[in-house]
């Protein structure tokens, strides 16, 4: 298949939320491979295994292998940072805090999944004492996870209308 054709189905499949969006997320890797676009492999690579590896380690513009400012960053930064509410004594909801979530898709859509069929409550992670300037733990809106993956997907059908013209 043509590499705009290619495209062009990837974002058709994107529309379907019963589409496995690791299965796709694969799939534009190697669209996104074969039309030398280092930066979207990258990026790619990043959402299948989970930014935890290079999280806090340099600015996202730098770990993405793009310009400051650059709209992938922007993007990226829309869907992955959400504010959390900061979980005090006796469960004591404080300030809002912004916490970038560094899962793999697979561990996003599996979480949506949990939370999906538990209560529509607030979701708390907790994140245990040791990081500096950090809460141990946050207090999230139920469809944080849903809104990763939808946000990723949009992210994704843009990058692929771009490599199909």
């Amino acid at each position: 298949m043509e590499q705009r054709e290619l495209a062009q189905s990837l974002r058709r499949r994107l529309n379907d939320q019963a589409v496995d969006v690791e299965r796709l997320a694969r799939e534009a890797l190697e669209a996104f491979e074969s039309g030398g676009r280092a930066e979207l492999v990258r990026w790619l690579t990043l959402e299948l295994e989970g930014y935890g590896a290079v999280a806090g380690g340099a600015p996202l513009d730098a770990i993405l292998g793009v310009k400051q400012g650059d709209r992938l960053v922007v993007h990226v930064s829309a869907y992955r940072l959400h504010a959390g509410q900061v979980v005090g004594p006796s469960a004591l909801l404080g300030p809002s805090f912004q916490h970038f979530f560094v899962e793999s898709l697979h561990d996003v859509a599996a979480a949506s999944q949990r939370v999906r069929s538990a209560s529509p409550a607030p979701i708390r992670l907790d994140f245990g004492p040791g990081i500096p300037n950090y809460p141990t733990a946050l207090a999230f809106p139920a469809d944080v996870f849903d809104r990763i993956l939808l946000g990723f997907r949009a992210v994704l059908h843009l990058e692929l209308g771009n490599l199909a013209t």
